[in-house]
């Protein structure tokens, strides 16, 4: 009898040690989905900053036709637009850089640095050198941003 209750003791005492790991495991559960759901939205939003496509032909055209369009919009009148540079690549990002100069007013130019700014792709003005000139000023900007790196042409066949 003293056998079988000393087991029964035991075992109350055992499931009483798993109830309050299961708890804590739920509580640790619940911190865990919630850490989940936060870094899938912080993903979310990186990805959506990120320039897209499949090849650096169109991610550099994308990058390009998006500075053209905030130009314009903004009233910036350009002289010379490069090429985008799409050469800059490690691992799995890549980095474009888009040149330009352009001639612009004081208050066209910081609309154009504030619709770079403000743009849903993460766009840095990485260089601008401004030179003032009979009202005008004469600007040479660089613009940078990121993209996923795409498959290299060997990984693609």
């Amino acid at each position: 009898m003293y056998d079988y209750y000393n087991d029964y003791t035991t075992s109350v005492q055992k499931l009483n040690i798993n109830i309050e790991r299961y708890k804590e495991l739920s509580k640790n559960a619940e911190f865990w989905e919630k850490e989940n759901k936060d870094t899938k939205q912080l993903r979310d939003q990186v990805n959506a900053g990120l320039l897209s496509g499949k090849n650096r032909e169109l991610i550099g055209a994308k990058m390009q036709a998006l500075i053209t369009q905030l130009a314009k919009r903004t009233g910036i009148i350009f002289k010379n637009l490069d090429p985008p540079d799409t050469s800059y690549t490690t691992g799995q990002w890549m980095l474009v850089v888009q040149s330009m100069q352009f001639e612009a007013t004081s208050y066209t130019l910081m609309r154009f640095l504030q619709a770079v700014q403000n743009h849903r792709i993460h766009l840095k003005v990485t260089t601008l050198d401004v030179r003032a000139r009979k009202n005008k000023l004469n600007c040479k900007i660089r613009i940078s941003g990121f993209s996923r790196a795409p498959a290299t042409d060997a990984e693609d066949r």
